[in-house]
């Protein structure tokens, strides 16, 4: 097998043949739901965690699932086997899984309506891209505050993983007119931090880490190995209003997301923070992540973004 493989709608088929109609209500109304999950040693972390989240917006969308939770289960698995074959050993998989409600009736009619009614499953691996954040595990990363908001819960649950995340494309790309290296954070409508465009966010006061109240963000399941890795290092976790003023007065900020897992904040807008250096609790999680997946987190992800980045040159 020399092309990776992708699933769409039931088949194992070449990746460069998976491809949407323009009919899919995913393209017209992005009424998808999703999930990433990555590798270590081209195993899939906290598989079941991320499926499960899937199932729960699934329902919550009113989107039927087309395979049950095992089967998707097995398909993932499947395709990582098959596609991490392709891979040097030391190098990992992003694999995303995306569900649309099928397609758009108007565009078809009556005569599809069985079409129109079968969701589209597609699930497709890609190489880490670790050169994107190799760098910022040891310099840390500048957010800045962000015009948009995040979803009201009253329209749509925030905790639900969809396609539909136009307001997180505009809010990076606001900011970054001014600040091209920086990140958006964004705030709810009280003023409190909610999320970035692409994980959660957490303070470090003394032996306590602090997370944002859950009403305004997709709660990770990267959050949840931070808030296992900090009790194991025998810190308190709570979820509180974090103001803008407690982000500049902490110990350390940080930031969780899948591919990454854990990156310090060491720049709030025009400030430093941690004395611009990532600070301690930092330093420890990183390293009760790296043993508990068996990787050396920062070790692959600068060795292996040095490399792509030169073969870019």
């Amino acid at each position: 097998m020399s092309e990776a493989q992708a699933y769409l709608n039931g088949n194992f088929i070449p990746d460069s043949e998976a491809k949407l109609s323009v009919t899919d209500l995913g393209i017209v109304y992005g009424a998808s739901v999703t999930e990433m999950v990555r590798t270590f040693q081209h195993q899939l972390f906290l598989l079941d965690d991320h499926l499960e989240r899937l199932f729960s917006a699934l329902d919550y969308a009113c989107i039927e699932p087309p395979v049950s939770q095992a089967e998707l289960k097995q398909v993932c698995e499947t395709l990582v086997e098959r596609n991490a074959a392709l891979l040097p050993d030391q190098h990992d998989l992003g694999l995303t899984v995306f569900i649309t409600a099928g397609h758009n009736l108007p565009y078809l009619g009556l005569a599809e309506l069985k079409t129109c009614q079968t969701p589209t499953i597609c699930v497709h691996t890609f190489p880490l891209a670790f050169e994107l954040w190799d760098r910022k595990y040891a310099v840390g990363q500048n957010l800045i505050r962000s015009e948009v908001q995040p979803l009201n819960a009253a329209i749509f649950n925030p905790g639900v993983k969809s396609r539909s995340r136009i307001h997180l494309y505009r809010a990076d790309k606001l900011v970054r007119r001014n600040n091209p290296e920086a990140s958006a954070l964004l705030f709810d409508p009280a003023g409190y931090v909610a999320e970035t465009t692409i994980g959660n966010f957490f303070l470090v006061q003394g032996n306590q880490i602090l997370s944002p109240r859950p009403e305004y963000i997709l709660g990770g399941i990267s959050q949840r190995m931070v808030i296992r890795l900090a009790k194991q290092l025998g810190m308190d976790y709570q979820e509180t209003d974090i103001s803008p003023n407690m982000i500049l007065e902490a110990d350390e900020a940080l930031t969780s997301s899948t591919a990454y897992c854990l990156m310090p904040v060491t720049r709030f807008e025009d400030n430093q923070l941690s004395e611009g250096i990532p600070g301690p609790v930092y330093w420890k999680l990183l390293t009760a992540w790296s043993q508990a997946v068996g990787v050396d987190i920062l070790q692959q992800a600068q060795e292996i973004g040095t490399a792509r980045r030169q073969a870019c040159l």
